[in-house]
């Protein structure tokens, strides 16, 4: 058998997988909404009983697809452990709601009619709208059209255990408009195809140029880490030669000790922000190129560590700044995660922190972290302005910003969305407008 062949199940398995994530990750910010919204779905029930004369009792089915709904309801509560597959969980929902419990409502009316009686036209048009839904959630064609051809299918199988069910209806409102029912899905298909081909332009674009703009700054950054290092390398030397002309009376300028520590502090700085510097380009080129982060090497590290090392290494503008923070771990333990990412992780966080409390002109920061069954958690709470309701769904969408044009480029956030999500941890929010954010990092896996 041709190697090819046998493996394209193994691939169309494995595109539906991804096709499954991607649409996840679009409604992700809605998902409560979603949840909550899910409850119309039984009310519904009752125009139907004024409007659609109704042959087959859908209460049942209405509420079981609310009651499904539950887990987007309380999507942030949920431990991050138990959302590996979360992504299945959502497709499988948004099948069962719209193409098998409409189509079920559908069939099973047309089914148990009276013979030479027709069912209301609201259950056809019930029907469209909820294909209508269905596609603009489930945004990758072949993964709408599988999850299609499988709901429909469970949701006409009923139809075998009646007595004397109307074929003849069945056929009016399954057979004859079939062809409006794969237009409508062939156009959603076109459309969610379309605007995914403009996404992916767009992507690729912003990855050109992101990786042409690392490689024009990767080379000057080199540079001026080189000549840092070669000067710190001489500094010694060049110390002692200036004490040893100062000692044999040779007239030399005035240097005292505490200028030469400022220059060793001062080259340690530069190049704290050449490696700064080459982290906030790995997180462009994260954030346009959806470069996977889970090759990154994990470590395991004391969670007290490399909070004093984040805030150690990080470049504040002023001793003010340092101030700002304060840091209290009642009980260390550890972490198995990728080091770096982590530290930069808390950059960001802190750089957020600074920002919006002295955009406010009070408060300050508090680092903190706790051990919990089964993982850990740090937590950043500042009291500065606060992040506005309305804003709060977005902040980890790749490139949102609420800064000014120039002040910020929208991918801090969501690099710390992705670099949790690829170690199997969560980041939340928990915010009050005017008066304080609270950023909790969840990690999967914690030891004391």
């Amino acid at each position: 058998m041709n190697p090819l062949a046998r493996g394209f199940p193994t691939r169309y398995v494995e595109e539906l997988g991804f096709a499954a994530i991607r649409s996840a990750r679009y409604s992700e910010s809605q998902f409560v909404l979603f949840g909550w919204l899910s409850w119309l779905i039984p009310i519904g029930a009752i125009v139907d009983y004024i409007v659609g004369n109704p042959t087959f009792d859908t209460i049942l089915v209405r509420t079981s697809a609310a009651f499904i709904c539950i887990p987007l309801i309380l999507h942030k509560k949920i431990p991050a452990k138990y959302k590996t597959h979360y992504h299945i969980y959502f497709v499988s929902v948004l099948a069962y709601i719209f193409p098998f419990t409409y189509g079920f409502m559908l069939s099973m009316n047309a089914a148990t009619t009276p013979a030479g009686q027709e069912i209301h036209i609201i259950w056809i048009l019930q029907y469209f709208v909820a294909l209508f839904l269905f596609i603009q959630l489930v945004v990758d064609g072949s993964l709408a059209t599988s999850l299609w051809l499988v709901s429909s299918f469970l949701a006409l199988c009923p139809i075998i255990l009646l007595t004397d069910p109307n074929t003849h209806e069945l056929e009016r409102v399954f057979v004859y408009p079939i062809t409006g029912y794969v237009t409508a899905l062939g156009l959603g298909i076109f459309t969610n195809r379309k605007t995914d081909i403009i996404n992916s332009e767009k992507a690729v674009t912003a990855s050109a140029i992101g990786a042409n703009l690392a490689h024009e700054l990767r080379t000057p950054l080199a540079s001026i880490r080189a000549m840092s290092q070669g000067v710190a390398n001489l500094l010694p030397v060049l110390t002692d030669a200036y004490n040893k002309a100062k000692a044999s009376g040779i007239e030399v300028a005035p240097l005292r000790k505490s200028q030469v520590s400022q220059l060793d502090d001062t080259l340690a700085s530069i190049r704290n922000e050449v490696e700064y510097s080459n982290t906030i380009i790995d997180m462009l080129l994260v954030n346009t190129a959806d470069k996977p982060l889970s090759d990154a090497d994990s470590d395991q590290f004391s969670v007290n560590g490399v909070i004093e090392e984040a805030i150690a290494r990080y470049p504040f503008n002023n001793a003010k700044e340092r101030e700002l923070i304060s840091v209290s771990v009642a009980e260390d333990f550890r972490i198995a995660a990728p080091h770096l990412l982590v530290i930069h992780v808390l950059f960001n966080l802190i750089k957020n922190g600074l920002y919006f409390v002295q955009k406010s002109g009070k408060g300050s920061i508090q680092i903190s972290a706790i051990l919990s069954d089964p993982g850990g958690q740090i937590i950043v709470h500042d009291t500065g302005t606060g992040i506005p309701a309305s804003i709060r769904p977005h902040i980890f969408e790749r490139f949102y910003t609420t800064t000014h044009t120039g002040q910020g480029a929208g991918i801090g956030l969501s690099f710390c969305h992705m670099v949790m999500e690829s170690i199997g941890g969560s980041i939340s929010c928990d915010s009050q407008d005017g008066e304080y954010t609270t950023f909790t990092l969840a990690f999967p896996q914690a030891t004391g």
